[in-house]
């Protein structure tokens, strides 16, 4: 592929959108591009090492996309989508690259083919409407005042018709720049470019690899942040077993005390990332720190309990251990059933953090073999994914180069 000026635009709402872009952004600067990543201020923190150019968005209201997501509502509004249209419009003017890359920079769907720019969007292969996975009500108002039956029949209902509510902005958006709309379904919003890049593989949605449905599988795009062990590290006994605890950027930090009162009783050393929540009150055989390097955890442990996002389970799975998945939003549980289905973990809702339900479900993948087989068997796979090899397949395909 023929050195190219590429763009990655990063919209950070969580640190998973920063972390695969980042990720990329090294293979292709190695290949001998001219790379440049944007994200907001807020990611500075992470890109102190970068070895490209920088460009620093507009704040992207992370606070209100959670909140948005966890109300239901749609996560941007027409206002604020056009916002991101302009600063978009804006960088692609003054930097004239060849190809643009987003991460849930949803508005490059207007403004690449606005600027005339090929435009590539990273994203999982759930949210393409080539699949076909189980919608499972997430953790909506209703659900703990109804319970989970009633509210996944409701949701089951209204689904389609709330996808089409979520899909309104942007489409409001295409036909204020004279573009048509994308119609109803939310992921086509998700996913419409000139090419989608699954962070994935295949065959945990049980297809061959080489397969192609929708987009191109790279293989998990795992990414860690650059900072020191914490000085407990080498404290860990490599004896005993391991519980690596992370909820995410976008996790319910309410959750971890309950949480960790379920898995104490397993007698397993915990090592808890907060993602810059506060610390809770802890002690004895519990390890906190802010963040931590997220494969190096995987690895040392024996079972990993995240938000069920895809990055996190990813860096379990490469490592051949299990997940238990605490979701929240919809796209935490379209991966999760996946991973279910798969044998490779299992599933608990926020309101059912007992401490017997932790104990019991984290107790039958930390002693099941069958789970620790099925990650293992999975990490093989993952090894046969060379994720800079198979983009720069993807890109000269897309580039003709």
């Amino acid at each position: 592929m023929t050195p190219t000026k590429i763009l990655l635009m990063a919209h950070d709402v969580t640190l998973a959108h920063l972390g695969r872009p980042l990720q990329l952004a090294g293979h292709l600067i190695a290949d001998g591009h001219d790379v440049t990543l944007a994200a907001s201020a807020e990611s500075a923190p992470f890109l102190a090492r970068f070895p490209g150019r920088v460009h620093t968005l507009a704040p992207t209201g992370k606070a209100r996309f959670i909140d948005n997501l966890a109300k239901g509502r749609p996560v941007f509004d027409l206002a604020a989508l056009k916002r991101f249209t302009e600063e978009d419009e804006a960088l692609l003017a003054g930097l004239r690259p060849d190809l643009v890359i987003g991460d849930f920079r949803i508005t490059l769907s207007i403004s690449a083919r606005r600027r005339q720019v090929p435009y590539a969007t990273i994203t999982n292969a759930y949210w393409s409407p080539a699949f076909t996975p189980r919608f499972i009500v997430p953790n909506l108002p209703m659900v703990p005042l109804l319970g989970v039956g009633i509210s996944q029949k409701l949701f089951d209902l209204a689904r389609p018709f709330a996808f089409a509510w979520h899909a309104r902005p942007l489409n409001a958006l295409r036909r204020h720049y004279g573009m048509p709309s994308l119609g109803p379904d939310l992921r086509r919003i998700y996913t419409d470019a000139d090419l989608a890049l699954f962070s994935d593989l295949p065959e945990i949605y049980g297809l061959p690899d080489g397969t192609g449905h929708g987009g191109s599988f790279l293989g998990p795009i795992n990414w860690s942040p650059d900072i020191p062990l914490p000085g407990w590290w080498h404290q860990l006994d490599p004896q005993r077993p391991l519980i690596y605890v992370t909820l995410g950027s976008s996790g319910a930090s309410e959750l971890l005390p309950p949480l960790l009162a379920g898995l104490q009783p397993l007698g397993a050393q915990l090592l808890v990332s907060t993602a810059g929540a506060p610390l809770p009150a802890v002690g004895g055989d519990v390890f906190c720190a802010d963040y931590l390097p997220g494969d190096a955890a995987a690895a040392r442990a024996d079972l990993v309990v995240c938000n069920g996002g895809s990055p996190t389970s990813y860096q379990a799975l490469t490592k051949g251990v299990p997940v238990l998945g605490i979701p929240g939003n919809l796209d935490q549980y379209l991966n999760m059933h996946y991973l279910e289905k798969s044998g490779l973990g299992l599933t608990l809702r926020g309101m059912q953090l007992a401490r017997q339900p932790v104990t019991a479900t984290a107790g039958r993948l930390l002693h099941d073999p069958a789970y620790r087989h099925a990650a293992r068997r999975l990490a093989g796979l993952a090894g046969n994914y060379d994720c800079a090899t198979r983009l720069r397949t993807a890109l000269t395909q897309l580039l003709g180069t």
